[in-house]
């Protein structure tokens, strides 16, 4: 009788220990989860954010490529002037 009460005790303690580390390790399984998930909700802002900074800064070059900006900047930082109908001269595209 007294191994059968020991051995219910052993397998009463196994039982109590294997379901605290189940518990233990679901515990842990969750926090690493919410942080991961976190951590990607935070890159996905931090996307959204480059994103937007990405077409501001392309529409910013399709502006600095248009001629009209060419020639303002041109004329404030080298003092040119585009070329008057009298000064523009066509080149022919054979050689002498």
């Amino acid at each position: 009788m007294r191994r059968r009460r020991k051995r219910g005790r052993w397998s009463a303690i196994t039982a109590l220990a294997v379901v605290t580390a189940s518990l233990a390790t679901l515990g842990w399984r969750q926090s690493t989860t919410r942080e991961t998930l976190a951590s990607l909700d935070r890159l996905d802002r931090e996307l959204v954010v480059l994103a937007d900074r990405q077409e501001e800064l392309a529409r910013e070059l399709f502006g600095i490529e248009r001629r009209p900006w060419v020639v303002a900047q041109a004329a404030e930082r080298l003092g040119l002037r585009p070329a008057t109908e009298r000064e523009t001269v066509i080149a022919s595209g054979s050689t002498p």
